[in-house]
């Protein structure tokens, strides 16, 4: 039984600079989607919270395949589900991250709260699970 090396498609230098133009395009869309539905429709913020961070997650999803990490080779159905997963897991900790912020500790505005666990969220759990398990096929 031979270990072979998992290599990620692209240097990681590259991959963080194009993971934070994708995650950037992502979450316009998760944080539009979150105030038109706060805004616009009335929801309360935890649950337009989750609506925009699924919203998000499929533009994270093309973005991350086809350019970010650059894995068209790998199985679209492998890597969905690898998505799905981590994108689960982040759009928990999303959620979470809001309800301690604006409910816990009270802070003054959700949108503040939002970008705060947005920033949290992506760099600390979004990339690495993107980078060494969804989109490494290798």
């Amino acid at each position: 039984m031979s270990v072979t090396s998992k290599k990620p498609n692209v240097p990681f230098f590259i991959s963080f600079s194009r993971y934070t133009v994708s995650a950037a395009t992502a979450t316009a869309t998760d944080f539009s989607t979150l105030l038109i539905g706060k805004e616009l429709f009335g929801l309360d913020p935890v649950t337009a919270t989750f609506i925009g961070a699924c919203c998000g997650a499929i533009v994270a999803f093309v973005l991350g395949r086809n350019w970010t990490f650059f894995n068209k080779e790998g199985r679209v159905s492998k890597q969905g589900i690898r998505f799905l997963l981590v994108v689960g897991g982040s759009i928990l900790l999303n959620t979470f991250g809001e309800y301690i912020f604006t409910e816990v500790w009270v802070l003054s505005h959700y949108m503040i709260a939002r970008v705060v666990t947005a920033i949290l969220v992506g760099v600390t759990y979004n990339f690495p699970m993107q980078r060494y398990f969804v989109f490494n096929d290798k």
